[in-house]
């Protein structure tokens, strides 16, 4: 069961497994005697309703258990009618990922570099590396282009990851060699 949950989340399977055993010690997640998981206060966990929505729920049930209801119809706005005055039930949590990519689309733009157009960065990022890596910036977008398009890997943050790379290679760069002067002067000894 682990692998099919590790497969279909693309995580690896001692990652899923120990991110079970914590929901287990925690309660979220139960084994039943098949021995499949069972989310017993799913409800809980994936957000809240809309107030308006919410609202009407309950007035809907109201009518319903009332026999106000025309006869057939389970609810007062058939699913294949779409009008204003039947909105659909809103999630708060759907509402916050809406306002955030509202907001990532009113900040600063990212634009698109590198050979393949795979490295995403905004004219801020962009300044600042052409700051901290005067002559290197334009090599590390091609490197990390590349390299993402080559592997199929994707970072969070294209700007951290050229600079990570950056400080990793310094780290790696030898000390300069020191020039010893080797030679013996006449009447000197070693």
């Amino acid at each position: 069961m682990t692998q099919t949950i590790a497969t279909f989340t693309r995580h690896q399977v001692g990652t899923v497994e120990r991110a079970l055993k914590i929901f287990q010690e925690l309660g979220l997640v139960e084994i039943l005697t098949d021995g499949a998981y069972y989310m017993s206060d799913i409800q809980l966990l994936i957000g809240q309703s809309s107030s308006e929505g919410e609202r009407k729920k309950k007035e809907r049930m109201r009518l319903k258990r009332q026999n106000l209801l025309p006869s057939g119809e389970t609810d007062i706005c058939p699913s294949n009618v779409r009008v204003d005055k039947c909105p659909p039930i809103l999630e708060y949590r759907d509402k916050e990922i809406r306002d955030k990519s509202i907001e990532n689309r009113e900040g600063d733009k990212t634009h698109t570099y590198g050979r393949y157009q795979n490295v995403f960065l905004s004219s801020v990022e962009l300044a600042e590396l052409q700051t901290e890596l005067p002559t290197l910036w334009e090599q590390y977008i091609e490197r990390l282009s590349e390299y993402m398009k080559s592997s199929g890997k994707e970072y969070k943050n294209h700007a951290a990851t050229i600079r990570c790379w950056a400080n990793a290679d310094k780290k790696k760069e030898k000390p300069p060699a020191r020039n010893r002067d080797y030679s013996v002067e006449e009447g000197e000894t070693i």
